[in-house]
């Protein structure tokens, strides 16, 4: 099927390919809908498949020993994942699902390694993977704090970081975060996320606005060595 250049260009891997260079990698794509709470992958499956949400949400979670389901990260309109199984040929490290109902596109293992002759497909998966290294050593630090508000206040931290969008008033995590998903990426339970965030409203460094974050204060969430 042949995906809109619009869409594409919004798709880091592919922002600054040529016109000619989009339509080409589009018509290659095929696309699957999927029902709330339905998987996409499984972890240990072998990927065959780099995947591209078109609408939806889905998250990437691993299953602890203990049955507990720990949230990596979320991905929401225009971002990808499943491409670290093309690039080694292992199986997947995570499980992937959808939080609503969501739209993928897939492109096959053949036409992800036709892509990377491009330097600027290459140059741009190279910035992608540094950053998911830095989003994943944000983690094991943030599950090193003991205290669940600071897990929070990290966690909110990197959303900022990776998510964020700049505006007057502070930073705004666009993604519609839960309560109980702020739990499960934390590592904590439901009702110490709930508190920790209600004390960071009252603290005047967040606020919830209509299923959105907005952040007040970047900088001052990580100043909490003598507040908890």
């Amino acid at each position: 099927m042949a995906v809109e250049l619009a869409f594409l260009r919004k798709v880091p891997l592919f922002a600054e390919l040529e016109d000619e260079e989009l339509t080409e990698i589009g018509a290659h794509f095929h696309e699957r809908s999927y029902p709330k709470n339905s998987v996409i992958f499984l972890e240990d499956e072998t990927g065959d498949y780099m995947y591209i949400v078109r609408q939806g949400r889905v998250k990437v979670v691993r299953q602890l020993p203990s049955g507990k389901e720990t949230i990596l990260a979320f991905h929401d309109s225009g971002e990808f994942f499943g491409e670290m199984s093309l690039l080694d040929g292992g199986t997947t490290p995570a499980s992937v699902i959808a939080v609503a109902p969501t739209t993928i596109l897939s492109l096959s293992r053949r036409d992800f390694r036709n892509q990377l002759a491009n330097p600027k497909v290459n140059e741009a998966l190279l910035r992608m993977l540094c950053q998911r290294c830095r989003e994943a050593w944000s983690q094991v630090e943030l599950l090193t704090l003991h205290h669940a508000e600071a897990r929070i206040r990290s966690l909110v931290h990197q959303l900022c970081e990776s998510k964020g969008e700049v505006e007057p008033d502070g930073v705004r995590i666009g993604s519609r975060l839960t309560h109980r998903e702020l739990a499960d990426m934390a590592g904590i339970t439901r009702e110490s996320a709930s508190r920790a965030v209600s004390r960071l409203q009252k603290l005047g460094l967040l606020r919830m606005e209509s299923g959105s974050l907005l952040v007040l204060d970047q900088a001052q969430l990580l100043d909490f060595a003598d507040e908890i």
